[in-house]
């Protein structure tokens, strides 16, 4: 088996020859992943490992899932890629499943390539429906790669640039075991959710289009707000004309036991982002709206693979997957017994 791979060693030093060194592998001897089946992962050695990581909370139905790669493979062979500027039936039919499965009155859809493309989608959004441009990050926060979304992002490991964009304000998390205003939970009344309120009256304008935040953070330690925190914060946003953007780019597609992770507050988010787990490895991108904000961004907007044929069958056969086999149920399942 090893003699049809370069291995590790090799492999790290063409990482060092031809890859920009921003990429880190985080690992003193890593090894050469080669095979995917299920929930398992297998090294250029043959060695079998269980995979708990699920490529980065992406590959929630299983690597390889056999179905999932069958439709991928045939609409590969039959049409691989248009512009999303001319018509094809499977950005609709997603679409329309989207509107489907997620909260509230959440309807209108924009399809990119990543996470941190759907992000930046989303703030532009905010910005074009509110007409304002300050917007809220939440601490240790992560948003993605681009100079805006990690400019929103409050983990200084993951902002590359030490001069960040202008115009963005941070709130506390809602981190009852590392509490970051040293309170306790529930004596403390959610003052982290006051905290918006304060931070928009004494930091911004008063004129914020938005706050974008994940509903469970993840790079922060899997930091879970509690009931009361969602339902605060909505308030508190809609008080001043803010917009919600609730990234679920890591917790969607029924990793907390339903589709979205911002289902366990029961909130309406006014734009919502997703990806990694809806493409189950292929790459993808969306953000959709509630129709009057989604109705505010008229310009002309596209996105060369956006869209495109093969991403959207993968998404539509991921979520087929997931509901055939009962992977959102099972998930709350399982998380009980974890508990």
């Amino acid at each position: 088996m090893t003699e049809k791979y370069w291995g590790p060693e090799e492999i790290v030093k063409k990482k060092k020859e031809y890859i920009i060194p921003c990429l880190y592998h985080f690992y003193q001897e890593p090894v050469q992943m080669v095979k995917g089946e299920g929930q398992y992962l297998f090294d250029s050695t043959g060695r079998k490992y269980l995979d708990f990581f699920a490529g980065v909370s992406v590959i929630n139905a299983g690597h390889c899932h056999p179905e999932i790669t069958e439709h991928i493979c045939r609409q590969v062979k039959t049409l691989q890629h248009v512009c999303n500027i001319y018509l094809t039936q499977p950005m609709l039919e997603l679409a329309e499943k989207l509107a489907e499965i997620t909260p509230g009155r959440l309807q209108k859809s924009f399809f990119c390539n990543s996470g941190t493309e759907a992000n930046e989608g989303a703030l532009l959004l905010a910005k074009i429906a509110t007409g304002r441009s300050e917007l809220l990050g939440l601490q240790d926060g992560l948003c993605g790669r681009t100079y805006l979304t990690m400019s929103l992002t409050g983990l200084r490991f993951w902002r590359t640039d030490s001069n960040p964009a202008g115009g963005i304000s941070f709130v506390p998390n809602a981190y009852c075991y590392r509490c970051p205003l040293n309170l306790s939970y529930p004596a403390c009344d959610i003052a982290c959710a006051e905290q918006v309120r304060q931070v928009i009256e004494t930091s911004t304008s008063g004129e914020v289009a938005a706050l974008i935040i994940e509903p469970i953070q993840g790079n922060a330690g899997i930091v879970t707000p509690p009931p009361e925190y969602f339902p605060r914060l909505k308030e508190i946003l809609d008080e001043y004309g803010a917009l919600l953007i609730v990234d679920e780019v890591q917790s969607g597609f029924g990793r907390t036991g339903k589709w979205f992770a911002i289902e366990n507050w029961d909130v309406e988010p006014d734009i919502m982002t997703m990806a990694k787990a809806l493409g189950n490895g292929v790459p993808i991108g969306v953000f959709t709206a509630l129709p009057e904000i989604a109705d505010r961004y008229t310009r002309p907007g596209a996105s060369t693979l956006g869209g495109n044929p093969v991403s959207m069958t993968a998404g539509l056969a991921t979520l087929d997957v997931i509901e055939k086999e009962g992977l959102v149920q099972n998930a709350a399942k399982l998380g009980v017994y974890l508990r």
